[in-house]
């Protein structure tokens, strides 16, 4: 094998190698960037049927109600106070 071929290789690899390095630490300083996530939980889900589900998440000190269903775009409504009122009573 002539020496050129391996030395094609050897620097297509050595390219290769620094493009990930490069990946990796630009990745890092992105999500160093973004705010940590650690205040959404999900509280709840419910399988309404196959397809379908509700979630209740708490983001923080408010609650949202997310209702997924196929081929529709999620629909989200805040819980607030006067709701989850609402619903403590019709459930009683």
């Amino acid at each position: 094998m002539p020496i050129e071929k391996i030395a094609i290789v050897v620097i297509f690899l050595l390219a290769l190698i620094l493009l990930q390095l490069v990946i990796k630490y630009r990745g890092r300083v992105i999500n160093a960037s973004f705010p940590k996530t650690s205040n959404i939980s999900v509280n709840a889900r419910l399988n309404l049927s196959k397809t379908d589900r509700a979630d209740l998440i708490s983001v923080g000190s408010q609650s949202f109600m997310v209702i997924f269903t196929k081929g529709n775009s999620p629909s989200i409504v805040e819980l607030t106070a006067d709701n989850q009122l609402n619903g403590e009573l019709l459930s009683e």
